[in-house]
């Protein structure tokens, strides 16, 4: 191949399927990556409810999430709310799990700092 087809290349190749299995570990290694920089406790907590036996925590944990952010306008709800049900959504449900690989592609691309492992010690 030439150079000019390399590097057009990796811009045909994104809107092309590509098997679950790589989908789902590049997914996976975001995940981790995000849940990586949130706080100890809330890094637990993360771990604990994304275990597959945890379902039924999960789901309906992650619709009361989404009700209140649509109640933004109530003290202590608010729009911050809706993200955070749509990760504990995503474990589940398709159309969730799409929202959430969708954020984690554009968070990659815009802001990888918030991806990398912090070399900081707060």
């Amino acid at each position: 191949m030439t150079k000019e087809a390399d590097s057009i290349m990796p811009d045909q190749t994104q809107n092309l399927p590509v098997s679950q299995s790589q989908t789902g570990n590049s997914y996976e290694a975001q995940m981790q990556a995000l849940i990586r920089k949130l706080p100890e406790w809330m890094q637990k907590t993360l771990t604990w409810l994304r275990k597959p036996e945890r379902k039924w925590v999960r789901i309906p944990a992650g619709i009361l999430f989404m009700l209140g952010g649509c109640m933004a306008f109530l003290p202590v709800l608010g729009v911050w709310m809706i993200p955070v049900g749509i990760l504990l959504l995503s474990e589940d449900i398709p159309f969730f799990r799409r929202l959430m690989e969708k954020a984690l592609n554009w968070m990659q691309r815009k802001h990888p700092e918030w991806m990398e492992a912090s070399s900081d010690a707060k």
